[in-house]
């Protein structure tokens, strides 16, 4: 008979079993019941799961592991897991917690009662190389010296005004982080900013705000871009677990990912 093993959604204090209900993944032909495991006051919140199945991430499967991590933020601070990590055994989880214990429990200490919160800004603007040109005369000097000539520019000449737009386009990001970021110090416990993936993203951010902070956060977003010109998009999200400011190595050595 094949091995039952344990699907992982993140971890908890659980002085007392929960239960949350047949929302997991799918396990036998229906959606599991996730409840958690506990080591003393430490619980992984789990669903059974195929021990020697590969969790392939597809829509049916990060539906359900999303969709109980919300869930399980409507009662707890969770400590959310990555998609995918399934143990072999209720025991191999057992393990696990106690073998991890110090490293969970600052974990949880850390987003005890907090969310987290995300704020992108774009440049809303149709081509942003156009845009810097019309906004920075030096850049728009060279983009002149280069094509304004009769005769075609050559590729070295184009690479150096491509490195120069992108050096004024990063420090544009970083003095508008810089400029974005003091606001917030005030309303939220952590920051982290993201690498900008995008042409046109100014910034990428996340923020780890107290569960009863959202409004002071949300005023703070509608106060810094109110600063900015209309050539800046704001928008935020959440709340969301507090992913980008956990960072637990479990030792599962008995799991399939």
């Amino acid at each position: 008979m094949p091995r039952t093993g344990r699907y992982l959604y993140g971890l908890v204090r659980a002085p007392e079993d929960m239960d949350f209900g047949c929302i997991g993944l799918e396990h036998d032909g229906r959606p599991g019941r996730v409840y958690t495991l506990r080591v003393e006051s430490l619980g992984a919140v789990v669903s059974e799961f195929a021990g020697r199945e590969k969790v392939l991430p597809l829509r049916r499967n990060l539906d359900p592991h999303h969709r109980v991590i919300r869930e399980v933020m409507k009662t707890t601070t969770i400590v959310p897991m990555t998609f995918g990590h399934v143990a072999r055994s209720r025991n191999d989880v057992a393990k696990t917690l106690r073998s991890n214990r110090e490293a969970i429990g600052a974990q949880l200490d850390r987003v005890d009662g907090k969310v987290e919160m995300d704020l992108k800004v774009n440049w809303d603007v149709d081509n942003i190389f156009e845009y810097f040109v019309g906004a920075d005369a030096e850049l728009r000097a060279y983009r002149d010296q280069v094509f304004g000539r009769s005769c075609a520019p050559s590729k070295a000449e184009k690479i150096e005004l491509g490195r120069t737009f992108e050096e004024r386009r990063n420090r544009e990001r970083e003095e508008q982080t810089d400029r974005v970021t003091e606001v917030f110090h005030p309303c939220t416990s952590d920051m982290k900013v993201n690498p900008p993936k995008g042409e046109k993203v100014v910034m990428d951010l996340a923020f780890l705000v107290d569960r009863g902070g959202l409004k002071p956060f949300e005023e703070c977003v509608y106060q810094v871009a109110g600063t900015f010109s209309t050539q800046y998009l704001f928008d935020y999200s959440g709340p969301w677990a507090p992913f980008a400011f956990v960072d637990v190595a479990l030792d599962l050595q008995s799991a399939e990912a």
